[in-house]
């Protein structure tokens, strides 16, 4: 656990996580059990306490998983009140360039932010490679009666999804701008997916916090919506600090 007052995380690349080997070793050690799965695991955890008047700003960039990998991630962040915070977790469906689509084993992410002590929100994502079918409609021998479904059979046709929380008084021409933004959409019938959707939400016992949701046909379109919407940092952590986010 660390205290901050103000810090801008990012990454020099992707995080990619690599396939996974049943057995191990000698020289290879194993990942701790996750009960998520029975096989070696990528795991990560972080857990940030930031003072009153203080900031994150975490924007690495998203999480690629190779085929057959599995992945464990658990943030924490611990907010005074009057603290500030801008938290990105987003992941990709894979190397599309080498045909690995949405080939991973299994990916769980679970974020959690705390204001003095209260939980204000949760948020978790788990994705199992497996394939499986509809418990709704099954024969008497109790078999399903739809088609076993692939998770790229569930996430297509977008191929990057992402999670924003924002929070804090440096956020709030940001959360005001998306605000605007969201008024203005109109719900209409389109003919084909749209290259970018996003929704936005509050979180709990507060009406400061936002929870933000992108997906988007490519990884590219997703960053350019994240670069725009959070356009108003630069007045905050200045727009050489903020290219770097989005290069």
């Amino acid at each position: 656990m660390r205290k901050v007052y103000t810090r801008f995380v990012t990454r020099q690349g992707s995080t990619k996580v690599f396939k996974t080997r049943t057995g191990s070793r000698a020289a290879v050690r194993s990942a701790p059990s996750t009960g998520t799965t029975n096989d070696p695991t990528t795991i990560q955890r972080l857990d940030v306490s930031i003072d009153a008047g203080g900031a994150l700003f975490l924007l690495p960039d998203p999480v690629t998983c190779f085929r057959d990998a599995a992945y464990h991630q658990a943030q924490t962040f611990r907010l005074a009140r009057g603290a500030s915070a801008v938290l990105l977790d987003w992941y990709t469906s894979g190397r599309r360039a080498r045909g690995e689509e949405w080939v991973f084993a299994k990916y769980y992410s679970a974020n959690e932010v705390f204001v003095d002590g209260v939980r204000t929100a949760r948020d978790v994502v788990l994705l199992d490679g497996a394939p499986n079918g509809d418990d709704g409609d099954v024969n008497r021998r109790g078999q399903s009666l739809l088609p076993r479904r692939t998770l790229a059979d569930k996430m297509r046709p977008y191929a990057c999804y992402a999670t924003l929380l924002l929070y804090g008084p440096l956020v709030r021409g940001v959360v005001r701008e998306l605000e605007e933004r969201m008024q203005k959409i109109s719900v209409f019938r389109v003919g084909e997916p749209l290259d970018v959707l996003w929704s936005m939400s509050g979180v709990h016992g507060d009406a400061g916090g936002r929870v933000v949701r992108v997906a988007g046909k490519e990884t590219e379109d997703v960053k350019k919506w994240l670069c725009g919407a959070l356009r108003g940092l630069v007045d905050v952590i200045g727009d050489e600090v903020y290219s770097k986010a989005f290069v």
